[in-house]
């Protein structure tokens, strides 16, 4: 016997086999994306998010294309009636899993083609239980029946998930989801407790400030922070909530939340016990020992993934503060527990990626850097090959853009600077006194049109000086000079990933291939400026503007895409410049420099001043 005719007698063990391994590892992968950029975890989690529904699919239209032929294969003569049983559990895999509904807002926002499909499977699953009827033994009768009621209500789930995650549902949210009661804290409580708690009570104005709905509400004071003043507890609340963002976002958080999804998410379980038991009970003499290892697979597997969802909503902080505050302190201790351990969000862990993306626009015009990752050297190969038959550079950016990023830790001194930073500007609001720039200012005043004018010229002319001193005018002597180095180049290099890769949260004039286009031949010059340890804090404070400039230009909906793959830095920015009131979505603007004029009905501050 070839191979080809073993696959076509067991295609369907192996169809339905293969649609519960994509399940269980989506389930294990699937919320992993939340803390890394890795290209390839995200190819392997894309194409199981697409191939878990192909396969369920395939597999459902092949029992229902083989139904009323029962000669027609030998595969179906193997598995009858067994085979059409396995037809509830296709719609369960398709219901999908706890820890991933959605792979991009794009499936969020096309949810109403998931109710279609929905109604459509159900339909055909009913098709392949009805035309069946007559071959079930009457014992596997009521399993299918509870299996499919399962299946519907896992199905329901995932579409109703979709639903609350579309932009259209966040627009016109009221809230209500985050409107519960909280618990009181008390003095011996570990200090991550009350940062928790603190996320929880600001997700109201979290969603608001996602939805562009909080105009002006919150410019005066720091929104749900009264007892965290450090820069890491900052950080922490903020990856907390944007964590819980990510939840409510891209998996089933929100809807296994409201009592309704609880109670059919119970009679689900309910139905697939009643269904296991009756099934035990059967006689499987009829059946062929593949096949029941097949269905006992089946089952048995589903209860391991049901019991691994009960662990995650039990680790969910909702979860503890709903024991906390109704006193079962026993499960909010175990709840707790698990919310803090290893496999949970710990306090030392960070909830993000916690790493900036890197270009260097100047390594790809002039090849300086040496190449230190696999990507870079894969595209110096592809540059060598290209210029050995005269391609043209222009004709492989779209590969640098991939290959040459590479991300760096966002370490604690970066994430000082940037809170630091935030920090002043807000202050300035109710100061007399704008920031000078004692330094810089030669180079600063040679580019004060691009501005306004164009601020991605702005953004590159900073990237090229700023290499340009750091090669060159290093400062020697210096104990700190080095990290402030450091962070200079990761923030710069860091701005330069955005214009290359992520535009759009920019507010860009015009096209960034065009704009990179006109500087190619260009140098950075040092305008004078010289080197010392007050310039280098300058230079880092320059760049910590306009990274707070342009993040307080952007959109909340901007922001939620990139919290599947890692997040990024200026969505931290963003959303903790509005827990200081700043940012264009507050009534404290920040404009790029006093040349774009002033709007007498709004507090403006300017990330860079110029002396009239």
């Amino acid at each position: 016997m070839g191979l080809v005719d073993v696959f076509y007698q067991w295609e369907i063990q192996l169809l339905v086999l293969f649609s519960f391994a994509l399940q269980v590892f989506l389930f294990f992968t699937g919320s992993l994306r939340r803390r890394s950029t890795g290209i390839f975890l995200r190819v392997l989690i894309w194409t199981a998010y697409l191939g878990a529904d192909w396969v369920a699919v395939y597999a459902l239209g092949y029992l229902s294309s083989h139904n009323d032929v029962p000669s027609a294969s030998y595969t179906l003569r193997r598995t009858q009636p067994l085979a059409f049983f396995w037809a509830p559990f296709l719609l369960i895999h398709l219901g999908g899993q706890d820890t991933v509904t959605a792979f991009a807002m794009e499936d969020n926002n096309l949810w109403s083609r998931h109710l279609l499909n929905l109604v459509l499977q159900v339909v055909l699953a009913l098709y392949v239980f009805w035309k069946s009827v007559g071959r079930l033994n009457m014992e596997l009768i009521v399993p299918s029946v509870l299996m499919l009621v399962a299946g519907v209500i896992k199905y329901g789930e995932r579409t109703w998930s979709l639903k609350c995650g579309s932009s259209k549902s966040l627009e016109s949210s009221t809230g209500d989801q985050y409107k519960q009661q909280f618990p009181e804290l008390k003095d011996t409580d570990p200090g991550y407790s009350k940062i928790v708690l603190n996320a929880l009570r600001a997700m109201p104005n979290v969603l608001g400030v996602f939805t562009g709905r909080n105009l002006f509400a919150h410019s005066s004071a720091d929104v749900g922070h009264d007892a965290v003043q450090d820069t890491k507890r900052v950080i922490k609340a903020a990856e907390l909530e944007l964590g819980l963002m990510y939840d409510d976002l891209y998996t089933k958080a929100v809807v296994l939340r409201s009592r309704t999804c609880v109670i059919l998410r119970c009679i689900s379980h309910l139905s697939v016990l009643a269904a296991f038991a009756l099934f035990l009970a059967t006689d499987k003499h009829s059946y062929s020992r593949e096949d029941t290892v097949v269905t006992y697979a089946l089952f048995i597997g589903g209860f391991f993934q049901d019991l691994c969802s009960m662990f995650i909503f039990m680790m969910s902080p909702w979860t503890w503060a709903w024991l906390k505050v109704r006193n079962c302190h026993k499960l909010a201790s175990i709840s707790w527990f698990l919310f803090a351990s290893d496999i949970g969000w710990p306090e030392q862990k960070p909830q993000w990626s916690n790493s900036m993306g890197q270009y260097n626009f100047l390594s790809w015009v002039y090849h300086k850097d040496k190449t230190r990752t696999c990507n870079q050297q894969v595209m110096t190969v592809v540059r060598r090959l290209a210029n050995l038959f005269g391609s043209g550079k222009k004709s492989l950016f779209w590969m640098s853009k991939v290959l040459d990023t590479e991300y760096v830790e966002a370490d604690e001194k970066t994430m000082d600077f940037v809170v630091k930073g935030i920090t002043n500007l807000r202050d300035e609001f109710s100061s007399t006194e704008a920031r000078e720039w004692p330094n810089l200012s030669p180079f600063l005043n040679k580019i004060r049109t691009y501005f306004v004018a164009d601020f991605g010229a702005a953004t590159v002319e900073m990237h090229m000086f700023t290499e340009e001193y750091l090669n060159e005018a290093a400062v020697a002597g210096e104990e700190d000079a080095n990290d402030l180095a450091e962070v200079c180049r990761k923030l710069s290099n860091y701005m330069m990933h955005l214009f290359v890769t992520l535009p759009s949260m920019l507010p860009l004039n015009g096209s960034s291939e065009a704009t990179l286009d006109k500087f190619r031949q260009s140098r950075g010059e040092l305008c004078g400026v010289q080197p010392s340890k007050e310039t280098l804090e300058e230079m880092v404070e320059m760049w910590v503007r306009l990274l707070i400039y342009s993040a307080g230009k952007t959109q909340g909906q901007m922001h939620t895409a990139p919290l599947a793959s890692g997040g990024e830095l200026i969505t931290f920015v963003w959303l903790l410049m509005f827990k200081k009131g700043l940012g264009d979505s507050e009534a404290n603007r920040i404009l790029i420099a006093n040349s774009a004029g002033v709007d007498p009905n709004l507090k403006e501050v300017f990330a860079f001043y110029f002396p009239h």
